[in-house]
């Protein structure tokens, strides 16, 4: 015991750094999401778009980067986080910025929404997953939170920056400011801490003490984890919550404004998501360690429907509507967390960028399907009722797919060499 307690605290005096720059890199790839809703009513009051046409945005995002996450992955896996997150970081800082030379026309809206999805395949999770679930293995549970926990700082944070930018510098120096500066703290870390720990190799005698073979971490192969029920199941029920909580995220400033709420205090009730969010994922983290209960992921997936419940009834009062943002945060936020878990712990490490990439493909098609969807439902109906009384049932259905998912499997390491370079089948005890 004295020595497992040794190990783990060893784990965290080494790769601390190389969590915190993947956390706050992870971050930037939620900006565009939780941004967009306070650039909705500039953008409206400017070009007279619709609420449907300015979330078609993400629409885009998801068709491009759904279909193309697998190859994102493959290259992860090929070529290392680093190599892809530093440019990635740079490229899309810019690209974000670029939001700023919008003209009104529907073809220049699409065409940034189209660069910036492909460059955003560089700074997806699958990029900064890899290497913290590497280092850390006592304690990956709530390394995983914490570096979840960027995407809620971004959900807290970018919604109150993006609204002061936007009253102090107007809507295009607010998309400046974020892209520009968000992107620059991340490289600062980025850079001198983001380092993956290289495979272990082993030399042979008849090599003359050339490695020949080296270490990786086991778990299935891309085309056994499209076979795989547990990871089916994952994949299905991630689908349902991405699809609700893209569709939230995007449209919550409008959703909180139109019950009664001001925009700059909706933009405040996001910091209380977002701090609800970081508790969440730390402490599904810290249980997802020591238990392995069917009760812990449903829970988590399932709990927002009670927050949307809490928005049906709560008439415009204050206390029901911070209520709702509490429990909605909590369980967004240990939702996604639980989510990445279980796919690693049931594919393992060895194809990680594969399989997750494949599992968020389906992420990002429904990523695109939300705020479209929530904008159809606001522009036809005048509110969003409906969106949040669609949600209930579907989060409910998520939470029961991953009930009874079984124990996680033990993967042992994987030796390879030169001639069998490519996906190994995975090792079990």
């Amino acid at each position: 015991m004295a020595d497992k307690k040794a190990a783990s605290r060893l784990e965290w005096r080494l790769h601390w750094p190389l969590l915190l720059a993947a956390t706050i890199g992870i971050s930037f790839g939620s900006l565009p999401t939780m941004t967009l809703g306070l650039f909705m009513e500039p953008l409206q009051d400017e070009f007279g778009w619709s609420r449907t046409t300015i979330s078609l945005g993400l629409t885009i995002y998801a068709g491009i980067t759904a279909p193309l996450s697998p190859f994102a992955g493959a290259i992860v896996d090929k070529f290392g986080s680093r190599t892809i997150a530093i440019p990635g970081l740079i490229i899309c800082g810019i690209l974000f910025a670029a939001f700023s030379l919008q003209n009104g026309t529907l073809e220049v809206w699409i065409a940034a929404w189209v660069i910036y999805s492909l460059g955003s395949l560089s700074i997806r999770s699958v990029v900064w997953n890899p290497p913290v679930s590497s280092v850390f293995i006592l304690n990956r549970g709530v390394a995983i939170a914490i570096l979840l926990s960027g995407m809620s700082l971004a959900s807290a944070g970018a919604p109150l920056l993006a609204h002061t930018l936007i009253e102090g510098l107007g809507w295009r120096g607010a998309y400046i400011g974020i892209g520009l500066g968000w992107a620059g703290v991340a490289l600062l870390l980025v850079i001198p801490f983001f380092h993956a720990e290289k495979p272990a190799k082993k030399s042979s005698p008849a090599s003359g003490g050339r490695s020949v073979t080296r270490t990786v971490p086991g778990g299935l192969t891309g085309k056994e984890a499209l076979r795989n029920p547990a990871i089916l199941r994952i994949a299905l029920a991630g689908l349902l919550v991405t699809t609700l909580a893209s569709g939230y995220g995007m449209h919550m400033i409008p959703i909180y404004t139109s019950l009664g709420l001001e925009r700059g205090e909706a933009a405040g009730l996001a910091l209380l998501i977002g701090i609800a969010a970081v508790s969440s994922k730390l402490v599904s983290g810290s249980i997802a360690d020591r238990v392995n209960s069917s009760f812990l992921p449903f829970t988590a997936l399932s709990l927002p429907a009670a927050g949307y419940g809490l928005l049906l009834a709560a008439g415009g009062s204050i206390p029901m509507l911070m209520a709702a943002a509490l429990v909605i945060g909590f369980g967004s936020g240990a939702g996604i967390h639980i989510i990445i878990y279980l796919t690693t712990q049931f594919g393992g490490l060895r194809n990680f960028g594969k399989i997750y990439g494949s599992v968020s493909a389906l992420f990002g098609l429904s990523a695109g399907i939300g705020p479209v969807t929530a904008g159809a439902i606001f522009d036809a109906t005048g509110s969003y009722e409906l969106f949040l009384m669609i949600g209930i049932p579907m989060f409910v259905v998520s939470g029961l797919l991953v009930f009874g998912l079984g124990s996680y499997p033990d993967f042992k390491p994987v030796e390879i060499g030169p001639e069998n370079s490519g996906e190994a089948a995975p090792a079990r005890s």
